[in-house]
């Protein structure tokens, strides 16, 4: 991909269960900026998954500068821990 490319993205922290997205969907801003730091996803008590925001693309490591899958660069400002 060049250097040039100005695709980007954010790590997101997901959690598989359908019943779990929806109600993580209705957080509050700041109630969503607290679920970022989680491990475990509060509903459910599974772990959360880490995955590309564009491409959707699940992540194993929250340290990669750039998505291995499409490519976009991460949002360096972006909480992803």
């Amino acid at each position: 991909m060049p250097e040039n490319q100005t695709n980007t993205s954010v790590i997101e922290k997901i959690c598989h269960e359908s019943e779990c997205a929806e109600k993580i969907a209705t957080l509050s801003s700041d109630e969503h900026n607290l679920f970022k730091t989680f491990t475990y996803c509060p509903y459910c008590a599974e772990e959360l998954s880490l995955v590309c925001q564009a491409c959707k693309e699940e992540l194993n490591n929250n340290e990669y500068k750039f998505c291995p899958w499409c490519g976009a660069k991460f949002q360096e400002d972006a909480p992803n821990k």
